[in-house]
C-alpha cells in the first residue's frame, strides 16, 4: 500500500486520470487531495464524482470548495465567479437541485486538515501560536482554524517548522513562490512542502504534481 498527496486539480479531470495511471493507483493505495478540485478547469464535477465513488481517496476542503458553500448559503456569485467558479456553476446547473444540495452537504462536512503519519495536510497553511514546539500535535492542531487553513499564505518563505512533522500545502502555485515558470516542481523547505504546481495554468507551464508519502518520490503530469 502506498500513500500519495496531490492538490489543486481545478477541474483538470484528464490530468487527474493520467496521474492515477502514472502512479499505478490501486484499491490498496490511499490518495489525499488538499482541496481545490473545483473551478477554473472544464470538468470539476467529474473529479468530485470520482472521489465520492472511491473510499480510498480523501478530500480536504480548499478555499474554492468553501466559495461554493458560501454561494449555496448566501446566493452571491461574485467572489466565486471572480475565482473561476463559473465553470463549476455551469456544470451544476445541468444537474438537478438534489445534486447541488448533496454536493453542498458533502463539502460542508469535509475536514480542513488531516494528519497522516508525520505529515500535517492542509490546503493553504497553518497558524503557529507562541511556544508551539512545546505543544503536542493535538494541542498544536487545536489552534488551527478553517480561515487560516483555507486561505493563509503567511508562512511562505518562513523557516518555521513543527517538531518532526512536515506541513504539506497547496493553494499557492510554486511558480509564484519562487518566481520561476521554467523549472516547475514541488518545493521542500525545513518545515513545509508546497505541491501546487498550477496544473490549470498552461501559460505558466502548469503541472499536476503528486508526492508519495512513503518515499518522497515526485510525479508530474
Amino acid at each position: 500500500m502506498s500513500k500519495y498527496v496531490i492538490s489543486d486539480v481545478h477541474g483538470m479531470y484528464d490530468k487527474f486520470l493520467a496521474m492515477l495511471e502514472l502512479i499505478h493507483f490501486s484499491d490498496k493505495d490511499e490518495l489525499y487531495i488538499l482541496g481545490d478540485v473545483m473551478d477554473r478547469g472544464p470538468k470539476p464535477l467529474e473529479i468530485i464524482d470520482y472521489i465520492v465513488n472511491h473510499k480510498n481517496i480523501h478530500l480536504i476542503k480548499g478555499n474554492h470548495e468553501a466559495m461554493f458553500t458560501e454561494y449555496f448559503e448566501e446566493g452571491s456569485l461574485s467572489l466565486w465567479y471572480m475565482n473561476g467558479g463559473n465553470a463549476t456553476h455551469s456544470q451544476i446547473a445541468q444537474r438537478d437541485y438534489l445534486y447541488e444540495e448533496s454536493l453542498y452537504k458533502y463539502i460542508k462536512r469535509l475536514p480542513y486538515y488531516m494528519v497522516v503519519d508525520n505529515f500535517i495536510l492542509t490546503h493553504a497553511g497553518v497558524f503557529f501560536p507562541e511556544k508551539y514546539n512545546d505543544m503536542t500535535v493535538e494541542e498544536f492542531l487545536s489552534w488551527q482554524d478553517e480561515e487560516t487553513s483555507l486561505w493563509s499564505r503567511s508562512n511562505i518563505h518562513s523557516t518555521k517548522s513543527f517538531k518532526d512533522y512536515k506541513i504539506i500545502c497547496g493553494h499557492t502555485p510554486v511558480q509564484s513562490i519562487n518566481n520561476n515558470y521554467d523549472d516547475v516542481k514541488i518545493i521542500h523547505t525545513p518545515g513545509h512542502i508546497y505541491i501546487d504546481c498550477g496544473c490549470c495554468f498552461t501559460k505558466a507551464n502548469g503541472k499536476l504534481a503528486c508526492l508519495c508519502l512513503d518515499d518522497m518520490k515526485e510525479y508530474y503530469v
